[in-house]
């Protein structure tokens, strides 16, 4: 069974975290499977991502504990791939740790009236950072007193603050985030994705969210042919033959 699944109708990309017997608990799997969603959905012809998750328990749990991610932020909506689409989350459940974050790092939000939001780390004792990009996604003051105390925020906190955009009745948050995104789908794409790379690039940015595109873009050469290329050519004493892959 697939960690995520991707459906695609009349534009509109539908995600789904897909592992609803522990919660929607993000693993390795999870993180890999959503990457490649971000990047099929950024090269594709859908115009709006509608991220969700699977049964009714909870949107996610978070990290899996006993499946640690690696490199969780590649599951990071407009972190993990660029793309200038606009991504709404569908919140159908508690949304902890990780799963907040994402809700934070989307372009809008829809979420059920009985969903939470937790961000635990400060009760934990670790912190990856990702969060910290939260000053121009939600009010300062009351942002930062929900980090530092890690007390859950019920969803009309969350919206009072500007974490996502509507409250709606259980069972339906789904719904109404295809609906909105119906609306966008129908509009000027070309307008749609200028209208957002243009509000994101006014956005101040973490120094986390700085770091982790140039660590794709590192990483991708310390991955590359023509590294190996080069070290072979060196040991061969002969002229390298790069080939930009």
């Amino acid at each position: 069974m697939s960690a995520i699944l991707y459906e695609s109708s009349d534009g509109i990309a539908r995600i789904t975290i897909n592992r609803p017997d522990v919660r929607n608990a993000v693993n390795n799997e999870v993180v890999t499977q959503m990457h490649e969603a971000w990047q099929r959905f950024a090269d594709g012809d859908d115009r709006v991502a509608v991220l969700g998750a699977a049964g009714d328990a909870a949107f996610s749990a978070g990290a899996d504990l006993k499946d640690k991610p690696r490199d969780i932020w590649l599951a990071m909506p407009n972190l993990s791939v660029r793309c200038d689409k606009p991504i709404i989350c569908a919140v159908n459940g508690v949304a902890v740790g990780a799963a907040a974050t994402m809700v934070m790092l989307a372009d809008m939000a829809v979420t059920e009236e009985h969903a939470q939001f937790i961000y635990p780390e400060a009760k934990l004792g670790a912190f990856a950072g990702i969060m910290a990009g939260f000053p121009p996604r939600m009010q300062y003051k009351a942002g930062l007193e929900w980090l530092m105390t890690g007390d859950p925020m019920s969803a009309q906190r969350a919206y009072e603050i500007g974490l996502v955009n509507r409250v709606v009745p259980k069972g339906q948050a789904m719904a109404a985030a295809l609906e909105l995104a119906g609306k966008i789908a129908a509009n000027a794409p070309l307008v749609v994705q200028a209208m957002k790379a243009i509000a994101r690039d006014t956005l101040p940015s973490s120094p986390t969210e700085r770091y982790y595109p140039q660590r794709r873009l590192l990483d991708g050469i310390a991955n590359s042919n023509d590294v190996k290329e080069g070290v072979a050519s060196f040991l061969e004493k002969r002229k390298p033959r790069f080939t930009g892959t």
